[in-house]
């Protein structure tokens, strides 16, 4: 290595970028050699690593902990759910001519993975990867809705901001627009993110618990939940179903012998026909 890396960040990468290039476990001096920093250095930054779960150590050697796997994983399901959800998005934005929205729940704020819109998306406070109070929102009370009961108590616990002066503010009232949200399938807002803004949404389920939320947004005065509800409602279900499908995995074919040619080969009963 020509030019030893510096700052703290660049010898994690450096660090981690070892194991990636290894198939198994290594020990410190293996670290250090292949990185090409200090023992010392590799010594501390190991350390730190291992408390931080991104790596495990088991006697002297080291290897990638479980949450560089819980992260990955994390990173394949958000990409299978935009992909499952965008074409819907845009049959839904395409319908209803408003501003289309797929948001998961983070912490006290609600993060935006897909935004579909035409000229009054520009008036939106919402963009790709931008975040907005989770109970302010209707994609946000939508996926809180649907939450095990120790995060929204946890939501609660935190205190609740206005953006607006509509804005839902005490626990009490965000406690029962939870409860009609359960009761109808779907949320609403008028003017509690944006004064002159108004949004239908709903969360999309797996195994009845939501892992993120669709909603419709636009004027306030073009906005009408009642005709509206229905078609979010079942663009929801339909990202909800493909998710189901896609995360199943797919049965393994039987296996049977037939002859071919005085020989036997293996063959998947399904093409044995053929």
């Amino acid at each position: 290595m020509s030019e030893s890396p510096s700052s703290m960040v660049d010898r994690v990468v450096v660090i981690l970028g070892v194991f990636e290039r290894s198939a198994g476990p290594l020990n410190l001096g293996q670290i250090s050699a292949r990185s090409g920093l200090p023992r010392s250095s590799v010594h501390r930054i190991l350390q730190q690593l291992v408390s931080a779960r991104l790596l495990s150590r088991y006697d002297n050697e080291y290897r990638l902990g479980l949450r560089m796997f819980e992260i990955g994983s994390l990173v394949v399901h958000r990409t299978r759910m935009n992909e499952a959800a965008r074409p819907l998005l845009q049959e839904l934005c395409a319908a209803t001519g408003h501003v289309v929205h797929l948001a998961v729940l983070d912490q006290q704020d609600v993060v935006y993975l897909e935004r579909v819109g035409g000229a009054f998306a520009s008036t939106l406070p919402s963009r790709i990867g931008g975040r907005l109070p989770a109970h302010c929102t209707a994609v946000g009370k939508a996926i809180l809705a649907y939450s095990p009961e120790e995060v929204v108590d946890e939501y609660l616990w935190s205190g609740l901001c206005r953006r607006t002066d509509a804005s839902i503010a005490t626990a009490q009232a965000l406690e029962s627009a939870l409860a009609r949200i359960r009761g109808t399938g779907y949320a609403t807002e008028t003017g509690e993110a944006v004064s002159t803004v108004a949004c239908v949404a709903a969360p999309v389920l797996v195994m009845d618990r939501a892992i993120a939320g669709i909603s419709v947004c636009g004027p306030k005065e073009h906005i009408r939940a009642e005709e509206l509800k229905f078609r979010v409602k079942w663009i929801a279900a339909e990202i909800s179903r493909r998710l189901t499908v896609t995360s199943r995995p797919r049965p393994r074919p039987l296996i049977t012998s037939v002859p071919l040619s005085g020989q036997m080969t293996s063959v998947g009963v399904a093409d044995a026909g053929r």
